[in-house]
């Protein structure tokens, strides 16, 4: 079989770590992959992507190949002037059809290529604009596809309904997102949408990290955003200090535009030797620093937004849980579904003194931090193994789903 994945930039980029896992899974089970980056860049920054270079289509948004393609079936098939209504008259917003529109050229001229390499379904990571390419491509092509969504492409509710009436089937990568999106659409195509997790490897096991510390190693890794709450870890930290307690050095590895704020407040609050921010580092650094005990534990201050947007299940937490480093998060999105029953510790969203008092529970109790890390290991074997995952993806992709879903 033949699959071609729809991605915003991976195998090219910092980003999109957990989906270039998933398609590197995938490629290992001997299917037949293309990858369609939606706007690339030329830097491979995961050194894991360039194993899936060879399997990748490198375009860029638009270039004049392209546009003259667009303008030439545009003259000549009927179908592109329905897209193009539909577009405009189920797009939400303006911007959203601007969006849209704006991926229109390349969605024609991939589809070209892509019945030609006779690609039997399309999948599309998020389902704002990668989704809105994979559909043309299907409406074009007949081609089969899906998609998965994540968190913040269910809120931005770009042409939601006429793509889950389009696709063969809706991958959310958890309980919550599922429940999300079905109140945002027409109850009939709730048996189209599956919850399917985002994997994760789970590395062979280790020698046990020492047990008695008199210095902690604390990370956030995630970009710098506000769904991801680091102000309020800053805050937590900043309690731990009046509280007398400087045996740690918290480290934000990620980029976004809250770091000149973050870095001012860090600053305001005389915590630059405490709290540091390198930026963004390769995911096989971060996986290896984990694997070596080099970090003790992971924090995630989770919010939701004023506007609604809240975790799925963070790939950042299920990493370090499967490599044994206990983990602190908060009851936001899709979070419980990860650390319920004792795989993680849950605090209240924007609860400074409760995130600072499980940090330091944590930093006290050697026998709390060696449960949770056997708990949180076994939660991922058991529930988000990226080997099983990718196999019900695949089930997915070449069963035949009936008119009825």
């Amino acid at each position: 079989m033949k699959i071609a994945y729809i991605t915003a930039q991976t195998p090219y980029g910092k980003g999109e770590a957990f989906v270039l896992e998933e398609m590197l899974a995938i490629f290992e089970l001997g299917i037949n992959i293309v990858i369609i980056p939606r706007n690339p860049s030329k830097e491979v920054f995961q050194k894991k992507g360039e194993r899936l270079l060879n399997n990748t289509i490198w375009l860029p948004l638009l270039d004049k190949r392209i546009f003259f393609y667009f303008l030439k079936v545009l003259i000549s098939e009927l179908l592109v002037w329905r897209i193009i209504g539909t577009i405009l008259r189920r797009s939400r917003t303006r911007k959203i059809a601007a969006k849209n529109l704006a991926i229109l050229p390349k969605a024609v001229f991939v589809a070209n290529l892509l019945r030609n390499k006779r690609v039997e379904h399309i999948h599309a990571h998020w389902g704002s604009t990668t989704a809105t390419m994979a559909w043309i491509i299907s409406e074009l092509t007949g081609i089969p596809w899906s998609v998965t969504f994540h968190r913040w492409d269910i809120k931005e509710n770009n042409m939601l309904e006429e793509k889950v009436k389009s696709a063969k089937f809706v991958r959310c990568i958890s309980e919550n997102g599922r429940d999300e999106l079905l109140n945002m659409i027409s109850g009939k195509y709730k048996n189209k949408v599956k919850v399917i997790h985002m994997g994760v490897k789970t590395p062979d096991k280790t020698s046990e990290a020492k047990i008695d510390r008199d210095f902690f190693t604390i990370v956030t890794p995630a970009n710098l955003l506000e769904v991801k709450g680091h102000k309020f870890l800053v805050e937590a930290c900043s309690i731990l200090i009046e509280r007398g307690i400087e045996c740690f050095q918290c480290i934000f590895y990620g980029g976004g535009p809250l770091k000149e704020k973050l870095e001012n407040m860090i600053k305001e609050k005389n915590l630059t030797e405490y709290i540091k921010m390198p930026g963004v580092i390769p995911h096989e650094r971060l996986i290896d620093m984990y694997k070596n005990h080099r970090i003790d534990m992971v924090v995630l201050p989770s919010i939701t937004t004023s506007n609604g947007e809240h975790e799925g299940i963070p790939v950042a937490l299920m990493e370090a849980m499967a490599a044994g480093v206990p983990v602190i998060s908060t009851t936001t999105g899709g979070i419980p579904e990860l650390l319920g029953n004792g795989a993680g510790i849950l605090v209240p969203p924007e609860d400074c003194e409760a995130l600072a008092d499980a940090i330091q529970l944590l930093m006290k109790d050697s026998e709390m931090r060696s449960k949770l890390s056997a708990q949180g290991r076994a939660k991922i074997e058991k529930e988000f193994a990226i080997s099983a995952i990718v196999k019900k993806l695949v089930e997915l992709f070449t069963q035949e789903l009936g008119e009825e879903l």
